[in-house]
Order: structure tokens, then C-alpha cells, then sequence
């Protein structure tokens, strides 16, 4: 097979790419190499879909307000043949809460991010009181809320991603990647695709496929446990919630959904949840934060991972500028991935199409801050 464009990773970053390629009417013969077409064990349908503008760089601000707005109107942007592809979009805001000393750090994110046109207000404890009673605040120092934030249904946005691209000529191959030396890739079934130019779009899987062609990318897989549960108790409609202390949690249909990260572990594939971690870490601190909540009942655990950056936790996004020309990287995204993913795919392709960035430079996470030691990190909830 020879094509124009070969997107090695077929999760929401690669199909992303390849519906904005699709889209552009421009790029020849595109294919996306994905090894699961199930996504059984990929990244996307076991995340928690967030969708935030509350960051300290203003490049993550701007990727994170246009894939809030692409998400908005994605179910109409996404039909296929008239059927609108359904993300269950809600719009029912974040609060981040400082309750590890870093409350200096989000007062001054909150400045930068109202100065960048983000819609936040800062409250103190009382005003996290007044708007969600049920959130206890003893410990609070400070709270950021951003009322027009959001999350979706990741596994259908990455479905609908994945139809329209097809829908517009991309093709799809399913194959495990054996071998690949910057102009051709040859699956483990003997098939061989030949390309003008590759994307590298693997997630958590990218440092092994990079290390073909000798690039040695500093991403690494992080496992995290995730938790569906139920509460019997009347809690008022709550935000994305995320604390210092690392809670996460946010409503999910007459549920939750959430968890805390646990940073110790070490980088590698695990996806066998831990029998004893609901009920010893995170259901301690659930009824901590939400007293509420010491009532409740645990549906379902699993276990997914975060394409970790290991660099800096920020995105390495762009051509491989000290390797092989042809090659554009997209990936490290580190938990951001979903939120990021349509402004991903839009500059990916005007990389590929125009050769710069036309609407948003996103040359800060291009791979040269990586050998000259130029990290570019968030501050602060991350």
C-alpha cells in the first residue's frame, strides 16, 4: 500500500488528525495503522472526559476552548448521513479547590486565566458553601470555578471521530506495527504501507513504536484506577471536582465517576484494579470532601493509563526536528489528551498540509525543548 499520509495510532489524537485531514479535502491518501479496532485496552474509552480551560499555560487555554466549542457542536459536526454522533455533552462547569498550600499558585493562575478570556470566578470557602453545600470546605484555603467547563462521553466521541473520518475517505488498517523505517511501515501479518509522511499518534504505546526509527520519546505509560459508584443521599448537582490532594470526581448519569491517581506507582502497564484502594483511599476522602457521601455503593473499577510525558507532562506535539523530516509527533498528552484532541488534529494537519501552524503556534511543545532541556510545564492542579 502506498499512501500520502500514514497516522500510527487510531485513539481519539490519531482520528482527530485524520477527520481534520479528511475534512481539508487536500491530503491525498491517508490511512490510520490501529492495532485494537475495539479499543478494548486503549486510553480513550477509559478515561473521564473532562474538558477545562483552568491551566497556566496559554497555549493549553486556547486547545482547551476550541475543543470546548468543537465538543459543543460536535454531534452535528460528526453526522454521518444524517445521524448525529451523540457525546452526551454537558456543560456543568469545574472547581478546582486548594487544600494542599498551593493556594498562591491558583490565585495567580485564576489572574492569568481571566486575563486569557476564561470564564472563572475565585471563592473563598463560604462562596464554595453557598454554591454546592454538600462540599465540605474545613480545609479549603481557596477554590477557582469555571461554570461553562465540561465533559463528554469519551468512547462516543472517539467512535465519531473514527466514522467521520471514514465517511471522508480516510481508510482504516488493523495491524500490530513490526517494523518501521521512516518510509514504510510493515505490520506483524507481513503487510507493508508506504508514506510520504507519518504521524505519531501511539499514546502510552509510543516510545516502543518511536524506538524503531531510533527516536527515543520520553513517554511513558502511567496507570490510574477509575471508579463508578452511587451515593443514596441528596446532593445538589456538583462541578468536575479536582483538589489539590488529587479527588477527582464528577457526576455520571445518577452516579459518579472519579478516583485518585496514585503517583508513586511506577510507569508500566497495569490494568488490574486494587481490591482494598476504593475502600481505604478513596472512600476516606470522598466522605471527607463530601460528607454526603459516607453512604455509598461501588459499581465498577478499572484501570487505565495516562500517555505520560515524562519530560515535563506537557504535550510534545510537531515535527521531529532533529531526526527525520517526515515524521510528526502527537502524543506525552498525560491525561490531557481528550480535551486537547480537536486542536490537536486541526494543527497536526496544517503541519502536514501548510507546513506551519495557521491558527494556533504550537511550536512551545515541539520536540526541540526536549535535547536542548527547555521544559514547558503547567503549574499548580495539573
Amino acid at each position: 500500500m502506498r499512501v500520502d499520509i500514514a497516522i500510527l495510532g487510531g485513539g481519539i489524537i490519531g482520528s482527530s488528525i485524520a477527520y481534520h485531514l479528511g475534512a481539508s479535502g487536500q491530503a491525498g491518501r491517508v490511512v490510520v495503522i490501529e492495532r485494537d479496532p475495539s479499543y478494548e485496552f486503549a486510553a480513550t474509552p477509559r478515561a473521564n472526559g473532562g474538558i477545562r480551560l483552568l491551566f497556566s499555560l496559554p497555549e493549553n487555554i486556547a486547545m482547551a476552548r476550541y475543543g470546548r466549542d468543537f465538543y459543543a457542536g460536535f454531534a452535528e459536526r460528526m453526522a454521518v448521513d444524517g445521524v448525529p454522533a451523540e457525546i452526551a455533552f454537558r456543560r456543568q462547569g469545574y472547581l478546582f479547590l486548594s487544600d494542599a498550600g498551593g493556594a498562591r499558585q491558583m490565585e495567580a493562575n485564576h489572574r492569568f486565566q481571566v486575563a486569557h478570556g476564561v470564564e472563572a470566578q475565585l471563592l473563598d470557602p463560604a462562596g464554595v458553601q453557598a454554591l454546592f453545600p454538600s462540599i465540605a470546605v474545613t480545609d479549603v484555603d481557596l477554590a477557582v470555578y469555571s461554570p461553562n467547563d465540561a465533559w463528554i462521553d469519551p468512547y462516543s466521541a472517539l467512535m465519531g471521530f473514527r466514522a467521520k473520518a471514514r465517511s471522508l475517505g480516510v481508510e482504516y488498517v488493523t495491524g500490530d506495527i513490526a517494523d518501521w523505517n521512516g518510509r514504510s511501515v510493515t505490520l506483524k501479518d507481513g503487510a507493508e504501507i508506504r508514506a510520504e509522511m507519518f504521524v505519531m499518534a501511539c499514546g502510552a504505546w509510543s516510545r516502543h513504536v518511536a524506538a524503531l526509527i531510533g527516536l527515543d520519546l520520553p513517554v511513558e505509560p502511567m496507570s490510574r484506577e477509575s471508579y463508578v459508584f452511587k451515593s443514596d443521599a441528596e446532593i445538589e448537582p456538583l462541578p468536575f471536582l479536582k483538589s489539590e490532594s488529587d479527588l477527582a470526581i464528577r457526576p455520571e448519569g445518577d452516579g459518579y465517576v472519579g478516583g485518585i491517581p496514585d503517583w508513586s506507582e511506577p510507569a508500566g502497564w497495569n490494568f488490574e484494579p486494587d481490591p482494598d484502594r476504593f475502600e481505604t483511599v478513596v472512600w476516606p476522602a470522598l466522605a471527607r470532601r463530601v460528607p454526603k457521601m459516607q453512604r455509598l455503593k461501588l459499581l465498577r473499577s478499572w484501570r487505565g493509563h495516562y500517555a505520560r510525558s515524562a519530560f515535563d507532562l506537557s504535550p510534545i506535539i510537531g515535527r521531529w526536528s532533529d531526526g527525520r523530516d517526515n515524521v510528526i509527533l502527537a502524543t506525552g498528552f498525560s491525561g490531557h489528551g481528550i480535551m486537547h484532541a480537536p486542536a490537536t488534529g486541526r494543527a497536526v494537519a496544517e503541519l502536514l498540509l501548510a507546513g506551519r501552524y495557521q491558527t494556533l503556534d504550537l511550536a512551545c511543545f515541539g520536540w526541540s525543548r526536549i535535547p536542548t532541556n527547555r521544559p514547558y510545564r503547567e503549574q499548580g492542579i495539573v
